[in-house]
């Protein structure tokens, strides 16, 4: 607190005082103005702080940064892996820029590590690129109502075939027709329909989607 109040401080034991010339910098994501009325944090300590306060706003309302930052991020990753080339594929894009991210850039950071590291695995260290199956959101679209409607009720169902047959056509429509809201993206497209990315895979694999 003394370093905060006078910028200098005095060792245990010892009777000199020592200047201290350095800024600091706190960032928080917490409103800390709530907590000192709450008393879950300190009320000095937060007018030492709150010299000159910047308001951040959060990731999902700054779309112009996220690709500037996934960027960034994937050089460092680059960097780190040894790959030669490390890129988003195009479909990626839209997939980053609609996402809320409730943890901001750590999550963005984290995601794009994550989807690097597989994406090493899967394709070697030369030319490398990020598919949106890579990605594994925290928070995913459930299946929507549209989704739920297929085939929509009064539509003419021509009942052909065995039973297996006809469910995996309803199946098959049910996997196309979410790829398409989602915009191609498999592991939101498993999310939503409640299935592990892995048995989605081969599903589709089954059904002749991949």
């Amino acid at each position: 607190m003394r370093v905060l109040q006078y910028g200098d401080l005095q060792r245990l034991g010892d009777d000199q005082h020592r200047i201290v010339d350095v800024r600091v910098i706190a960032a928080t994501n917490k409103r800390l103005a709530q907590a000192v009325q709450d008393q879950t944090f300190r009320a000095d300590l937060y007018h030492r702080l709150s010299v000159y306060p910047i308001e951040v706003p959060p990731l999902r309302d700054r779309q112009s940064d996220i690709v500037l930052l996934a960027g960034y991020f994937l050089e460092l990753s680059r960097c780190r892996l040894g790959l030669s080339v490390l890129r988003l594929a195009p479909s990626c894009l839209p997939l980053l820029e609609q996402y809320s991210w409730p943890g901001n850039i750590r999550e963005l950071e984290h995601q794009l590590r994550r989807a690097a590291l597989i994406a090493r695995s899967e394709q070697g260290i030369d030319y490398v690129a990020i598919q949106p199956e890579y990605f594994n959101f925290t928070q995913q679209p459930s299946v929507t109502e549209k989704t739920r409607q297929a085939p929509k009720r009064g539509d003419k169902v021509t009942i052909v075939g065995s039973l297996r047959e006809n469910t995996d056509q309803f199946q098959r429509q049910l996997i196309e027709q979410q790829l398409t809201e989602l915009q191609g993206n498999w592991a939101k497209t498993a999310q939503a329909l409640q299935l592990d990315r892995a048995n989605l895979h081969r599903l589709a694999k089954r059904l002749g989607l991949k």
